[in-house]
């Protein structure tokens, strides 16, 4: 790994045409330092990484992303999956990226006749996705009312308030994607 993580630095440092000697002192560390570190010659502490990806104007957290072993594929399987279910809504996670580079997740959406989803108030960041599997809903995006039912599909910038209300008479189901993903509100089951 420590070959990558130099790799990576080196490359971003010249995309953006800083000189190892410019970057190494805003970093606080050495010329050779910072070069050995580029061969991966070295493994670097915590602090100096983020000291380089600072002199580098490189958010650290994407620098850790791109080196981050993951499973390339991940099965969720019935009934361990996570959950949540409050006053006639329920919220299962189908599935979330195998990809830190990439989140998302994709949900199971259940609303109850005369019952809403609050998905949030306030928006929040990105964008979500839905699938109506079956029933019909209110979806109220900023303030605006958009009738869905079953086969119709949405989508929207998740940052304006938004709400479903199933103003049905039968359950509303829906596949929802959320990019990224909203974990706050779902429970081991």
């Amino acid at each position: 790994m420590v070959p990558e993580i130099g790799k990576i630095l080196r490359l971003f440092r010249e995309k953006i045409n800083k000189n190892q000697g410019d970057v190494a002192d805003k970093a606080g560390i050495s010329t050779s330092m910072l070069s050995q570190i580029e061969r991966g010659a070295v493994s670097p502490s915590i602090d100096t990484l983020m000291s380089v990806c600072a002199a580098l104007d490189m958010d650290a957290a994407d620098l850790f992303r791109r080196i981050s072993p993951g499973a390339p594929v991940r099965v969720h399987h019935s009934g361990k999956r996570l959950f949540t279910q409050t006053r006639g809504v329920r919220f299962e996670q189908l599935a979330v990226s195998a990809h830190a580079g990439h989140p998302a997740e994709m949900l199971l959406l259940e609303i109850a006749p005369g019952r809403e989803a609050g998905m949030s108030g306030n928006g929040h960041e990105g964008v979500e996705m839905g699938y109506v599997l079956s029933g019909n809903a209110t979806l109220i995006v900023n303030g605006e009312n958009f009738a869905v039912s079953e086969g119709d599909s949405v989508s929207y910038n998740s940052h304006l308030p938004h709400k479903l209300i199933n103003d049905g008479h039968a359950p509303f189901r829906a596949l929802w994607n959320a990019l990224p993903p909203h974990k706050d509100y779902l429970e081991e089951k």
